[in-house]
């Protein structure tokens, strides 16, 4: 599940049980030959206690439909309630499981489908399989709040995690070496270890792992993403884009500032053919003053430059030097792009197919 799909501190069992019946409920009714009989809930089977089953009809045959409710919806948890819905089926003829929780991301239903189970999330997300009952229902985004995954894995300093990550998918860390690479603490480390292995976005080997989904890690994060998260100066400039370069690199080398070209100032460094009237760049320090010694004027309309000051310093990992400019690396120019709108996301996919997905 790649957003946390409830407040679930806000949702007690016996509602979530409620909820689980309306949505079933509401899948099956559009079936105009299966007929609801009953919901049971906390029912023993094979000395195991089932959320709900439902007994039904289909074309005037009985048949049950066994449901696991589940409050969170990843795909490590979704095997783990698959394996329980198996125990129950076993030996239980004319029956059916079906997995519920408040979100299902397309990988976790397809767990669901290769296991031979139904699922159903409370977005209104369906597939169902089972005698005459063909049902498959998906796209509808999750309505619920996000809040777990987002804070652990996609917040300034757990998102350092994923740069490294990102930067060679293939390669091995144990927790200890990449919370000295990522320069966040073990604990943290541990913490968003432990969420990318829910996600099943990594794989791991004697202790140590590596990233398996590369793409859908970084689609997860740019989502989550907006290059507006960074406080932004615009100004005015008389400057060439090149004569700008130059002015940067040099006042940030003289003031010892850490900097790097991005958006579409450092998509043209790296893919020449891209082109726009604005000049971008991170500043890792005071950039009044920075200003002042460039006599770039503030402007409310027309300005030509933005300055961004960094919302976390993981934004400088694997800085690149390209024709002795600092370019920020493929990764972050991609995010940076990819959330600004129309042209961004056209640059984007030059950066990804070129840059990203080549070195993967």
């Amino acid at each position: 599940m790649v957003k946390q799909a409830y407040k679930m501190k806000q949702i007690t069992k016996k509602d979530l049980l409620k909820r689980a019946r309306n949505s079933i409920t509401s899948v099956l009714l559009d079936v105009t030959f299966l007929e609801l009989k009953d919901f049971k809930t906390n029912v023993r089977i094979n000395n195991k206690e089932v959320d709900l089953v439902l007994s039904t009809f289909i074309s005037g045959k009985p048949a049950k439909f066994i449901i696991e409710v589940k409050s969170q919806g990843e795909p490590r948890l979704v095997r783990v309630a698959i394996a329980q819905l198996k125990e129950y089926l076993n030996g239980f003829k004319d029956s059916y499981g079906i997995l519920v929780a408040p979100y299902l991301s397309d990988a976790g239903r397809q767990i669901c489908k290769e296991a031979g189970m139904g699922c159903v999330d409370l977005a209104g997300n369906a597939f169902l399989c089972f005698k005459n009952v063909f049902i498959d229902r998906s796209g509808r985004p999750n309505p619920f709040a996000v809040t777990r995954l987002s804070k652990s894995v996609f917040s300034p300093k757990s998102s350092r995690i994923l740069r490294v990550l990102l930067s060679d998918p293939s390669k091995k860390w144990y927790v200890e070496d990449l919370s000295k690479e990522a320069d966040i603490s073990i604990g943290l480390t541990s913490r968003v270890k432990q969420a990318l292995l829910s996600e099943e976005w990594i794989k791991e080997e004697n202790k140590s792992f590596y990233l398996v989904k590369p793409e859908e890690v970084l689609n997860q994060w740019v989502n989550n993403y907006s290059y507006e998260k960074n406080s932004g100066f615009s100004f005015y400039s008389g400057l060439s884009e090149d004569q700008i370069e130059t002015a940067i690199k040099q006042e940030c080398e003289k003031r010892k500032y850490r900097y790097g070209l991005s958006l579409f100032s450092g998509a043209r460094k790296i893919a020449p053919f891209v082109r726009f009237m604005r000049f971008f760049s991170y500043i890792d320090g005071n950039i009044e003053n920075f200003v002042k010694a460039l006599q770039m004027k503030k402007v409310e309309t027309g300005a030509n430059v933005t300055l961004l000051q960094p919302y976390d310093e993981g934004v400088f990992y694997g800085l690149q030097n390209i024709n002795g400019i600092n370019v920020v690396s493929d990764i972050q120019l991609y995010l940076d792009l990819k959330s600004y709108k129309g042209r961004g996301e056209e640059a984007a996919q030059t950066v990804f197919e070129q840059r990203i997905k080549t070195r993967w």
